[in-house]
């Protein structure tokens, strides 16, 4: 995900500096270093706050427990700062040996001119619109919810993962299970009565359950079945082989008993009449006759007559490879806890966890596990969101020195966000362990368009929509977006979602900066000249 990411994000810098010479080129006659001079100066100080806005997004999993998010985090923070200096340094260099010629444009292009004029214009029926958006988001976010499972980050097309989802709706394959490690049987059987009595759980193995109950009672039934059958299933005493005569008679009296058999055996008796019937009795056919009829029951005896000598079994008796998987060596016994309902549902998969941490906190398996990382990555989720906005507001409130600044720059950011986790509800698409990261990078890469606007608005004679910053803020977004799709279209369901949501998130940020923030502007008064229309479209 890194160098989609990095390529993405990184030619924000580029394109902000870029626009910025090309602008004081065109619209101002300057020089090629004059322009560069203008360019540094105008976008020198809000490309580095976004850097480093960028790189706290990203920094922000580093303290939590979610290590695959955090590495992410550590490479692309860092790779925001080299992207800068980069751009300060590499760009201007090759901008100097490839200059744009003056003289191409009489004035700025602006960007999106109804638009502006409806920004502008009516700048409170948008904040009222906005508003009204903004809440509708909030009533949809307790329908958001997290995907924990990992099976569905996988290709469900796919040989293997097809099967295992139609293997789960057989009840007698349970890949989600929990474990408990107790100190030996009697406390493995004391456990597992407690936790039978669990509405969530279906049933409850140990080893015990392995050596048959009511052995007594049993082996009396086994004895006196013995006595009578004993007699039938003893090893015959040697005899001479039949001759060919003596198996041919025997051929001929079978088939004329199965043309007697009647009832539910008569179509069978009747079909292996008619094959015998195609046979000629030749020596070779009798031999394969006796083969195919009678070859099996010899073992089947045998395995009878052992079957009458059965004794009682206790745990030792087990086969090893069964013992040792649920009883160690020092005596600890292992309980598997299975479901009763199928846990490829959450909800009763969190249900059925929770059921058996009351009883006993300690266990675990593949249920237990993937709970619990579900919820240690939304709490890493909120930890980074957390950290994300609280990091961001404090860069914003030292170096624009202003509260009203600073909130302008959120307010969109915030929409946004909303706007999101209504979208995830919408498109049914939940977050999971790959795109949480989607929301704490929001306010990182959001915060940069904001900046850029609020900052070109507060020069002196400025008039934000007439010049480059807008159109600046829509291709750098437009690239980002370009990237994101990347991801999107990826055969990695995990990845494939990150792209669609940052896709989504960056989106609704790009409306939000350049309808919502200068409507605000034009409210509070903080932008100069944006109340009047456009020169051009």
């Amino acid at each position: 995900a890194f160098a989609v990411l990095f390529i993405g994000l990184s030619v924000d810098f580029g394109i902000h500096f870029a626009l910025r010479y090309k602008e004081a080129v065109e619209t101002g006659g300057a020089a090629t270093a004059a322009a560069l001079a203008v360019a540094a100066r105008g976008v020198g100080g809000p490309l580095t706050l976004c850097a480093v806005a960028a790189a706290i997004g990203f920094f922000s999993f580093l303290p939590t427990a979610y290590r695959g998010l955090s590495e992410l985090g550590l490479i692309s923070g860092g790779g925001m700062f080299i992207a800068l200096f980069a751009n300060l340094t590499v760009l201007p260099a090759l901008l100097t040996l490839l200059p744009v010629k003056s003289g191409r444009a009489a004035t700025a292009p602006s960007t999106g001119g109804g638009l502006q004029r409806l920004v502008t214009r009516r700048p409170r029926h948008v904040l009222g619109a906005s508003a009204l958006l903004g809440a509708a988001a909030v009533g949809t976010a307790p329908f958001a919810w997290f995907d924990d499972d990992p099976l569905n980050l996988r290709d469900p097309q796919s040989e293997s993962v097809a099967t295992l989802i139609d293997l789960l709706d057989d009840t007698r394959v349970r890949p989600y299970t929990a474990s408990v490690l107790t100190e030996d049987l009697t406390a493995a059987g004391d456990l597992a009565a407690r936790l039978e009595d669990r509405p969530a759980v279906g049933s409850v193995v140990t080893v015990a359950d392995y050596v048959p109950a009511d052995q007594d009672e049993k082996i009396a039934v086994i004895e006196e079945m013995a006595f009578f059958l004993a007699p039938l299933v003893a090893p015959a005493p040697d005899a001479a082989t039949p001759s060919v005569e003596e198996q041919r008679r025997a051929v001929t009296d079978l088939r004329e008993s199965l043309g007697r058999a009647e009832g539910a055996l008569g179509p069978a008796a009747g079909r292996l009449a008619a094959a015998l019937d195609r046979v000629e009795l030749t020596e070779a056919a009798l031999g394969e006759i006796e083969r195919v009829l009678l070859g099996g029951l010899p073992p089947r005896l045998a395995a009878l007559a052992e079957a009458l000598e059965a004794d009682t079994v206790t745990v030792d008796d087990l086969p090893a490879a069964l013992r040792g998987r649920a009883l160690a060596a020092d005596g600890r016994a292992l309980v598997e806890v299975n479901p009763r309902d199928n846990l490829y549902d959450a909800e009763a998969r969190r249900r059925f966890v929770d059921a058996v941490h009351e009883v006993v906190p300690t266990a675990s398996g593949s249920a237990v596990t993937i709970t619990e990382a579900g919820r240690a990555v939304v709490r890493a989720f909120g930890e980074a969101a957390a950290y994300a906005i609280v990091l961001i507001t404090a860069l914003l409130l030292g170096l624009l020195r202003s509260v009203r600044a600073s909130a302008m720059v959120l307010a969109p950011l915030v929409l946004a966000a909303l706007l999101t986790v209504a979208a995830t509800v919408v498109f049914k698409t939940p977050f999971n362990f790959a795109n949480v990261i989607v929301l704490p990078l929001l306010f990182g890469l959001g915060v940069a368009s904001g900046i850029h606007i609020v900052t070109r608005a507060g020069e002196a004679g400025a008039d934000l929509m007439a010049t480059s910053t807008p159109r600046a803020v829509l291709l750098s977004a437009l690239t980002t977006i370009g990237s994101f799709c990347a991801l999107a279209v990826s055969s990695h369901r995990g990845m494939s979602s990150m792209g669609l949501l940052l896709t989504i998130a960056i989106s609704l940020t790009l409306v939000c900066t350049l309808v919502v923030l200068p409507a605000l502007l034009s409210v509070v008064g903080g932008s100069k000249g944006t109340g009047r229309p456009p020169a051009r479209t």
